[in-house]
């Protein structure tokens, strides 16, 4: 093993291990914010019509979250690669393109169909689309996260036809 990678290595593994627990703690948080009142209405009161919708609207806005969360694991098996010294453009092509993808998918749902959702569920936002910056802005980067791990994609595959060559 070569001592220049050993502080990467292990650096990723504590990341790692950090992005896991972040990633649990989100999951709950995100369970129980959703899910919390309405479940403990749906225990109060049972299925009625209001209470399904108001389940249904809370399903609708944890859409985007979840995804978010899953551009998160993206992260996560990237730094696992790379604790297993994988560290070149596989690893970090991948990461990018399902990171990017699931952000930018995210942030659509988010923007474009959330606000929709819940209207026809019921409740009344006031708008039909949510303009909001954050979410466009996470939107667009995540579609630049792609162009860049197809960029970088491109650059391993010049990088070994040149090593063949020379």
């Amino acid at each position: 093993m070569d001592t220049l990678t050993i502080p990467i290595r292990a650096r990723s593994a504590r990341l790692r291990r950090f992005i896991v627990g972040l990633a649990a703690a989100l999951w709950l948080l995100l369970l129980l914010e959703r899910f919390g009142a309405v479940g403990l209405r749906i225990v109060e009161q049972g299925f009625d019509r209001a209470t399904t919708q108001a389940l249904l609207r809370q399903v609708a806005a944890a859409v985007p979250e979840a995804i978010y969360l899953m551009a998160l694991d993206a992260v996560r098996r990237a730094l696992a690669e790379i604790e297993q010294g994988q560290f070149y453009a596989p690893a970090i092509t991948r990461m990018l393109d399902r990171m990017g993808l699931l952000l930018a998918v995210g942030a659509f749902i988010n923007v474009f169909i959330v606000p929709a959702l819940q209207r026809a569920l019921g409740a009344t936002p006031g708008y039909w689309i949510a303009f909001d910056i954050s979410g466009l802005v996470l939107g667009a980067l995540g579609l630049s996260l792609t162009v860049i791990a197809r960029v970088i994609g491109h650059a391993a595959t010049v990088q070994a036809e040149l090593d063949e060559i020379f």
